[in-house]
């Protein structure tokens, strides 16, 4: 548990930042703390409250959506607008009420081998929007190499993360495999696909919890570009990467069951993807 000895409340991100830059180290941005259970950090720790700077809305741009990093899980399900996909996702993530209070962004500021949501941000090649002495964009392949929390400096905060809206020709597939509804996950799969002229011409597939941390899946996606999106095919491209994955079971399950799991599922959410770009999905 964290040893938190002080509370601060600033009334702005300006006045977070510099709250947290005098503190240093001591600094623990929070707002849903639905992870704090996990953490284990004994060492004197100044709880600075960011959940009433403002950064709690979904905007709609141009090309997809910025959500703030206090948006709750909740506010991901209950959101809907064309080439939206979080709902999705958002569903799957643990009960309603800790949907209620769970941040996006405390939910991928630090990950462990069972988050749920960086693994449908990776999929969906996402832009993390980081402030600091200058704003500053990570992608979502850069952004989670390693524990997200190192790209931040003294007095930096993930304000936002920018989201691509799915377009004509393009589906996504999401699945999360565990045993009851409040479960952690075994294997979660996110897969979005661009297909042309019948042809998958991208795809981008990211694996969790049957791993130590999310990852994109490269050798399977280059193995399926260009090709046509059949159970064959699949199934060809997921056997060549399955070597690219350092599978690691969780919760009881071998480390060869979480290997065979993920190349079951990652099947099925290539065909899921195909179906909606096809427009054939239900």
């Amino acid at each position: 548990m964290m040893n938190y000895v002080d509370f601060k409340t600033p009334a702005s991100v300006a006045e977070a930042r510099a709250l947290m830059k005098e503190l240093g180290p001591q600094a623990s941005p929070v707002a849903g703390s639905t992870l704090h259970v996990f953490l284990r950090d004994e060492s004197p720790k100044v709880a600075v409250d960011i959940s009433r700077l403002g950064l709690n809305s979904i905007d709609t741009l141009p090309d997809g959506y910025r959500i703030g990093a206090t948006s709750t899980v909740g506010d991901l399900q209950d959101f809907h607008a064309p080439g939206w996909v979080l709902d999705r996702v958002a569903r799957e993530f643990v009960t309603q009420p800790i949907r209620n209070v769970a941040t996006l962004g405390g939910s991928i500021i630090r990950v462990f081998p069972w988050s749920d949501l960086p693994i449908p941000l990776l999929a969906l090649d996402a832009v993390m929007e980081i402030e600091g002495d200058e704003t500053r964009r990570i992608a979502a392949g850069d952004f989670f190499k390693s524990q997200p929390f190192h790209h931040l400096q003294s007095g930096d905060l993930l304000t936002a993360i920018h989201v691509p809206a799915l377009a004509s020709g393009q589906g996504f597939g999401y699945h999360k495999e565990r045993r009851t509804t409040t479960d952690f996950s075994r294997c979660s799969v996110a897969v979005w696909m661009a297909l042309e002229d019948d042809r998958v011409a991208d795809v981008r597939i990211a694996i969790g919890a049957a791993v130590p941390m999310p990852c994109r899946m490269k050798a399977m996606e280059q193995a399926l570009k260009g090709k046509k999106p059949t159970q064959s095919n699949f199934e060809s491209a997921v056997q060549a990467g399955l070597d690219e994955g350092h599978w690691k079971g969780l919760h009881g399950i071998s480390n060869e069951y979480a290997r065979h799991l993920a190349s079951v599922i990652v099947v099925d959410m290539l065909h899921a993807a195909t179906d909606e770009a096809k427009g054939d999905a239900v």
